[in-house]
């Protein structure tokens, strides 16, 4: 009987001998957690941009843009502590071009969605922050864009829809 469980004591600890890790690197994780905010104000709730109905012969070469979506984010309300602020879009990329917003999959190919600062050529990749602009206490600061559909291939008709998420960062 002892045998047995000395045998099973073993098995046991020995299926754990195969589960030992190596620390490969470290990695710093630093931040702040501050009052320092606005209210963000962006359309009616989820914005909605309307790109219009572009002819893909409008987007013949890699690189050419068409139509134009312009639309703001309005900080309003900001405590005395945020200072600047600038915005940053995240969303799903574009797999020719990963600084381009990609559109939905089931409709149009070829084709994504390029974000620039108001001018309308300062290109916005993805993940990256806008212009920082300071804030100005007692009053509305808006952040002006322009979408702008950009060819990434041999364009394909369908549908060319896309979301993109945004994050105001406070300086």
């Amino acid at each position: 009987m002892k045998k047995s469980l000395i045998a099973v004591a073993f098995l046991s600890s020995s299926a754990f001998v195969g589960v030992a890790n190596a620390i490969d690197g470290t990695i710093n994780f630093t931040g702040s957690i501050s009052p320092d905010a606005c209210t963000v104000n962006v359309g009616s709730g989820s914005a909605p941009i309307d790109m219009g109905n572009i002819s893909s012969s409008a987007l013949a070469s890699v690189g050419d843009s068409a139509s134009r979506g312009d639309f703001k984010i309005v900080l309003s309300a900001c405590s005395a502590g945020a200072t600047t602020a600038a915005v940053k879009f995240d969303g799903q990329s574009d797999k020719d071009d990963p600084t381009l917003l990609g559109l939905a999959s089931g409709g149009a190919t070829g084709v994504a969605i390029g974000l620039y600062e108001e001018d309308g050529t300062t290109k916005l990749p993805l993940g990256s922050s806008s212009l920082s602009k300071p804030i100005a206490t007692g009053a509305d600061t808006e952040f002006n864009f322009v979408a702008k559909y950009v060819a990434t291939g041999t364009v394909v008709d369908g549908a060319a829809n896309a979301l993109a998420q945004f994050t105001v960062d406070y300086n």
